[in-house]
This record gives C-alpha cells, sequence and structure tokens, in this order.
C-alpha cells in the first residue's frame, strides 16, 4: 500500500491510563480507502492493517452514509478538528493465549452514549527501536514544519499590523481633510447665504419703494384730477357787465377809475377763491360757489345811473 499522508498524535488508552500511547496513521487517498496504523508506548511497537472493504462493512453496521463515517473515523484516529477531542475514545484488549494479537478500538461518545466505529487487529513488531525512531524523526519534521508555519504567520502577522497603521493614519489624515473641507465649504455656504440674504433685503427694499412711488404717483393724480376739476368750478363765467362797461363812452376820469376799481375787486376774489380752494380741497366747489357769491355781490353800477349823474357830482369827482 503506497501511503501518501501521515498523521502522528498522542491517545490515551482508558484500560490503560497510566501508560502514553503515540498512533502513527499512514493512508492514500482518504481513510475510506484503507489506512494502516502503528501504536508504540517508547517500548514496544504493534501495527495493523484496515482494508476499504472493512471500512464499507464497518459503516454499514453502522447504519450510517460511507461519506459520513469515514468523517467521524478521521476525527478519531487523527485527531483533527474542533469537534475531535473529548468525543472519541480508545481501548486495547490485551494479548491471550492462543492469541499473539491485541486488538485497538475506537468508539464516537454522544450523549453518554458509545458507538464503536471499527476495530483493528495490531501485532507486534520484531524491531521497534526502528517504529519508534521513526515516530522521533516524525516529529521532528512536523515540529520544524509547524515552526516555519509558526514564523511565517508571525511575518504575515507583522505584516498585517504595519498595513493596518498605515491604514489607520490613513484614515486620520482622510478624517481631518473631510473635517477641514466640512468647515471650509460650510464657511462658503455661509457667505454666499448672507450675500444671499442681503440682495434679498435691498430687492424687497427696492420693491417697497416702488409700491410708495406707485402710491404717492396714484394720490398725486388723484389729486391733480380733483383740482383740475375745482378749477373748472370756481372760474366764472363772463360777465356781461364788462361788454358793458366796453360799450359804454369814456366820458369821465372817474368812470375809469370806478371801472378799474371793479377790476381790482374782481381779481381779489379771484384770488381769494384760489386761496380759499387751496386750503380746503375736500370741498372746492362749495369753497367755490361762496367765493363766486361773494364776488357777485358787489355790482358795478348800471351804465343808467351813470348816465343819470348830475353834472355837478361828476366835477367833484375830478
Amino acid at each position: 500500500m503506497s501511503c501518501c499522508s501521515t498523521s502522528v498524535r498522542q491517545i490515551s488508552i482508558a484500560s490503560e491510563p497510566h501508560r502514553t500511547f503515540f498512533l502513527k496513521l499512514e493512508w492514500a487517498e482518504d481513510l475510506g480507502s484503507g489506512f494502516v496504523i502503528l501504536l508504540s508506548d517508547g517500548i514496544s511497537a504493534w501495527s495493523g492493517e484496515v482494508s476499504e472493504e472493512d471500512v464499507s462493512r464497518e459503516a454499514q453496521e453502522m447504519e450510517m452514509e460511507r461519506e459520513r463515517y469515514v468523517g467521524d473515523l478521521h476525527l478519531a484516529l487523527t485527531g483533527e478538528g474542533p469537534a475531535a477531542e473529548g468525543e472519541y475514545s480508545f481501548h486495547l484488549t490485551p494479548e491471550r493465549p492462543g492469541r499473539p494479537l491485541l486488538q485497538l478500538s475506537y468508539e464516537k461518545v454522544q450523549n453518554d452514549i458509545s458507538f464503536r466505529l471499527g476495530v483493528v487487529d495490531l501485532q507486534a513488531v520484531p524491531e521497534p527501536t526502528e517504529v519508534i525512531r521513526e515516530l522521533i524523526r516524525h516529529g521532528l519534521e512536523q515540529s520544524t514544519r509547524l515552526q516555519a508555519k509558526n514564523q511565517h504567520l508571525l511575518e504575515e502577522n507583522q505584516k498585517l499590523r504595519r498595513e493596518q497603521e498605515h491604514i489607520t493614519k490613513e484614515m486620520q489624515r482622510y478624517v481631518q481633510g473631510k473635517e477641514r473641507l466640512e468647515r471650509d465649504l460650510y464657511s462658503r455656504f455661509v457667505l454666499v447665504l448672507n450675500e444671499k440674504k442681503v440682495k434679498l433685503r435691498d430687492l424687497q427694499k427696492r420693491v417697497k419703494e416702488l409700491e410708495e412711488s406707485v402710491e404717492e404717483n396714484r394720490l398725486r393724480n388723484k389729486a391733480d384730477s380733483e383740482d383740475h376739476k375745482a378749477m373748472e368750478t370756481a372760474m366764472p363765467e363772463s360777465n356781461p357787465m364788462d361788454d358793458s362797461l366796453n360799450d359804454i363812452t369814456d366820458v369821465a376820469p372817474c368812470r375809469k377809475r370806478h371801472h378799474r376799481h371793479l377790476q381790482q375787486l374782481e381779481t381779489q376774489a379771484r384770488r381769494a377763491a384760489l386761496d380759499q380752494r387751496q386750503r380746503s380741497r375736500e370741498k372746492p366747489t362749495e369753497d367755490a360757489k361762496a367765493e363766486m357769491s361773494k364776488t357777485s355781490d358787489v355790482q358795478p353800477k348800471p351804465a343808467s345811473a351813470a348816465a343819470n349823474l348830475d353834472p355837478d357830482d361828476l366835477f367833484d369827482d375830478i
């Protein structure tokens, strides 16, 4: 049987609690294709072989799938795996008269119930020294491999630690840069926001001024319209007295003085009416009518009266 894999482990035998045994296992592809067992207590050595047919038979007797059975067998004999320790036990049947063979059985313990996985017959090795030397050599090689693996893991760990420190520094630098960028962006945002607020206040102020200007223009136009209407109402109609005065012949200077006096009265009346209208725009029509009534009270003497004057009176006026 050409062997490709080897496993060596220390086991305890329930029937021999004060003795230490070393179990060496050799197999080709997997334990399902058969394996060779070598057992030694440091003084003597025993060996045995389990064929592929034996493995299949044991699986059928256990009523287990072959793949699962081979997995449990590997955990029990090699000790490799997190669930191997404490779940498997070994028993050694001593030699009996007429039977120079030992029997090594291996069992699986589950819920305080033991299930026998298999049994192998062991025959004493004629030269145990060679077997013990092989066990020592394998142990040293395994130790060297483990040390090299441990050294490699240490180097990888140091490398990962350096990378972690570098990444941590880079992350801190990125965080600081991010914080600086956030502060800068926030400052710029505040400046832009304040500028927008100033522009908005200016626009609101301009809108208010335009509204006030529009309202002022509306009031001014309304007042101008009312003034225009008041002026049209206050202007007197053509006085027929003016025509009569123009038609009368200038017979004496007293008439001219009397005519100028009437014109002055009319001018004063018009000015008083305009002043009164400006002081009280709410009732321009009534005030104008009142002024007109006052003006109408001052009537010039008719021409007939002037014609009936006594000549002596005219000379007295001169």
